[in-house]
């Protein structure tokens, strides 16, 4: 993979990463992809669709899930990429590995909801992710009370910045993470999956 493939120029711009199944891509995820874009003052979020989560049993068709990003994710701030499929990885922290050095000169945050706080310990060489790139936290339903619990936000409490310093997310030094608290989205991609099986039940499973 050469820089031409990346979603787009990298060198002194900041750019959010959101990865997800995005199975299927819903308001939720416009909502943190939007809230991370505009409080840390970013130049764009590259929405890393993920070939397969190993955390997951069903992933859905990916490219129908990469379909169902495009149709969410719109404006000149928004890309949808594959990187992860076109890279041959399956964890973050490989991903990671191989894109920074691709992107010499970005200013790159991860992005991630709240509802995965909880289980990001799980998470390949999660502690190496959090030491590798500053992460941004955006609440979620019934995750906030739990945000300050989780085994990440334990180990790192020290290198969480205030809300309010937020725009100097994409400029510390990982490890470093902020929460940003927002106006909830209650959507989810298992209701969704949930709404469109009662519709057509003779419809197969994803696998």
């Amino acid at each position: 993979m050469t820089i031409a493939h990346l979603p787009g120029p990298t060198r002194g711009l900041r750019i959010g990463l959101f990865g997800g199944s995005f199975n299927p891509a819903h308001e939720g995820h416009l909502h943190v992809a939007e809230t991370a874009l505009h409080r840390l003052q970013l130049d764009a979020v590259w929405w890393l669709v993920a070939g397969g989560n190993p955390l997951k049993e069903t992933h859905g068709v990916f490219e129908a899930r990469l379909a169902s990003a495009r149709r969410l994710a719109r404006g000149p701030n928004m890309r949808v990429t594959s990187l992860e499929r076109t890279l041959g990885v399956r964890y973050t922290a490989d991903l990671l590995e191989k894109l920074l050095p691709r992107a010499r000169g970005a200013r790159f945050v991860w992005i991630m909801g709240a509802d995965n706080l909880g289980h990001f310990h799980r998470w390949g060489r999660w502690d190496e992710i959090a030491c590798r790139m500053p992460i941004a936290v955006v609440g979620r339903p019934g995750a906030s009370p739990k945000a300050g619990l989780s085994k990440f936000a334990r180990r790192f409490a020290a290198a969480r910045l205030p809300e309010h310093a937020a725009p100097a997310l994409p400029f510390a030094d990982a490890p470093a993470w902020t929460y940003l608290t927002a106006p909830w989205h209650t959507a989810s991609s298992t209701a969704l999956r949930r709404r469109a099986a009662a519709r057509n039940p003779f419809r197969r499973k994803s696998r």
